[in-house]
Order: C-alpha cells, then structure tokens, then sequence
C-alpha cells in the first residue's frame, strides 16, 4: 500500500523574511542589521528578476545552501557581517557587470555584402548538388557569420567547427554526430550511424566544416567519404592553408580524390571595398574622418572583424561623452586595442 507523504510547498520562497533580527547579540552590530535589511531586499529583487531559486542564489554567491537560506531566513547564528560581506559583493559585481552591459552596442544584424553573397551562392552550390566545395578567405572576412546564418536559414544544414582538439578522424566524427544528434557508443560503428542519418534526412544536405585547416588530411578524406557514399554536400571553410593543402600540394593521401571532386573553391585575400563601406554604414558613421580611418582599419588583417570591435569601443567612449562617433573615439579605440603590430 503506497501512503501519501505529506509535504509543505513553500509558494512564495522570496517572501521578506518576517523575524526581526536582535540588534544586543555579540556577533553582529546594529550596522550589521541595517546592512541585512538592505541586502535582503537587494537579494529578492534579483533573484525574482531573473527566476532564480535560493539554491541558485547561494550557488551564485559562493555560500553553502544551507548557510545562505539561515542568512536570508534572519536565523544565521554566527557572524552575521561576514556573512553580509559575502552577499555584498555578488550583489555589486552583478549590478556592476548589468550597468557595463548596458553600456556596451551591439554589433549590426547579418548583411547580405558582395562577399557574403559569394559564400551563399557557394554553400547553396554544395547542397544542392550534392558536391565538394571550398571556401577560404581571411580572418574576419565574415565568412563564419555567413556560414551560422546560412544555417539558421535553411533546412538540413549542419555546422560543426574544427579545432587542435578535434581535428583527427576521430575528433571530427564526435562533432558532427553531436550535430546530427547521432548516438552511438562503439567508434567502429560511427562512421556509418552518421551516414545513415545523413540518408534519412534525405536529398539536398549540407555539412559545413568551418575552421577546416585544422584538420588532419585523414580527417578530410573520411569527409569525401560521406559526400561518395551519402550524397551529402560538403563545404570546407578556413584560410589559405587548406587550400594549399589540397589544391596545391601533389602528395599526400588521396589528394587526387579530393581535388577532382572540388566543384567551386572560393577564394579572396582582401576584402572588397563596398563590403567595408556597408560594414561602416551599418555601425551608423557619419564622420567624414572617422569612415577615412575606418576604411584603413578594415583593410588590415582582420577586415571588418576589426571595424567591429573598434566600433564597440569607440561607440561607448561616444556614449560616455553624450555624442556621435567621431575621428577622435575611433582613433583612442583603435589605439587602445593595441593591435596595429599584429594587423
């Protein structure tokens, strides 16, 4: 016979606490108090802001469980100003860190830009087609920004991104079974779980493979492998190394293969010059020395990834003065970042 447990649901975990804390007791002074109070309002307004339980609170702050529900409760025994300490300051990093936030711009909505537009077509080559393509551009050209929006705005994409950690055989399987939602415990069986389900999803899949030039060539091959025997499309994205690799180099294993199955490679070194315009447009510059600047900026290594992230800094030096964006911000921003040796 099961028997019915009964159990008090506390309905309103962050009701202010109504004991009245003794202001006579050794460990804590009546500041003490006065601090606790002010605390406990502080603590209630955050946590019911952002839905949070007293167990994620006290995990939050750093305090046992056990500890923080007696400090919020008025029951804590012991020293009630270390305590407080402890509470303090969560609660003023947190403010600090919201009022930070709410200082720094945000970074302008995807663009469909000459080069983006380049990677799109390419991508939508590779899916529906079922081919090989190659895509390789420089650092902050924009192309993983292209790549996550392209699958955000399609069917049967996946994206994995390649890294020294992943970059084997084995390594690169592990991602793209994490992407496909493939489970499957022994290795000698992955391989063929992640093709099936590439077959399942049927015609017209694409597997993007960004960061590609840290891939092992055997790690490559074994990609081929799903666009011969699954007629996936596949699309490699990353620099000039993978590329030098595959369409440049004539050893190496199945090279060939691999070059023979290439329908597009897409390839620039520079950015183009209405990519870096609309780019600057977009952060809303209107300062005829300060687009001057931004151009030369957006040439460097780095192209509009480095337009951004001076543009974040300069917009809220702008903010803190109470103006636009000038030729003065832009220049302290880019002079604060201290790249110019590695653009």
């Amino acid at each position: 016979m099961k028997h019915a447990i009964n159990a008090t649901v506390d309905k309103n975990p962050w009701a202010r606490p109504k004991i009245q804390l003794n202001g006579t007791a050794q460990n804590r002074s009546s500041d003490d108090i006065a601090l606790w109070n002010a605390l406990v309002d502080a603590v209630r307004a955050i946590a019911k802001m952002h839905d949070w339980t007293k167990a994620e609170v006290a995990r939050r702050i750093g305090m046992p469980d056990g500890t923080f529900s007696q400090w919020y409760a008025g029951s804590y025994a012991g020293q009630l100003g270390k305590q407080n300490a402890k509470v303090q300051q969560w609660v003023e990093a947190l403010k600090e860190t919201a009022g930070f936030l709410e200082k720094i711009p945000e970074k302008p909505a995807f663009q469909r830009n000459r080069i983006a537009s380049e990677i799109i077509n390419t991508l939508t080559l590779a899916q529906s087609t079922g081919d090989m393509v190659m895509i390789t551009l420089d650092a902050g050209s924009g192309k993983t920004e292209t790549c996550r929006h392209y699958r955000a705005t399609r069917p049967h994409v996946y994206l994995v991104t390649a890294s020294p950690h992943t970059r084997s055989v084995h390594g690169i399987l592990n991602d793209m079974a994490a992407e496909l939602e493939v489970v499957e415990y022994n290795p000698t069986r992955l391989t063929r779980a992640i093709g099936k389900r590439l077959e399942r999803v049927g015609g017209g899949t694409l597997l993007i493979v960004d960061e590609a030039q840290n891939l092992t060539d055997e790690a490559i091959n074994q990609l081929r492998h799903f666009v011969d025997i699954n007629g996936t499309g596949l699309a490699l994205v990353g620099n000039d190394e993978i590329s030098g690799r595959l369409v440049h180099r004539q050893n190496g294993p199945s090279y060939a293969q691999i070059k023979s199955r290439l329908a597009m490679h897409l390839k620039r070194r520079k950015p183009y010059s209405e990519d870096i315009a609309a780019r600057i447009h977009d952060w809303g510059i209107e300062d005829v020395g300060a687009i001057k600047f931004l151009t030369g900026i957006g040439l460097k290594a780095g192209a509009l990834r480095q337009i951004d992230k001076t543009m974040m800094l300069a917009r809220m030096a702008a903010l803190g003065d109470g103006c636009e964006v000038t030729l003065k911000h832009v220049k302290a921003a880019w002079k604060n970042r201290d790249v110019e040796e590695l653009a």
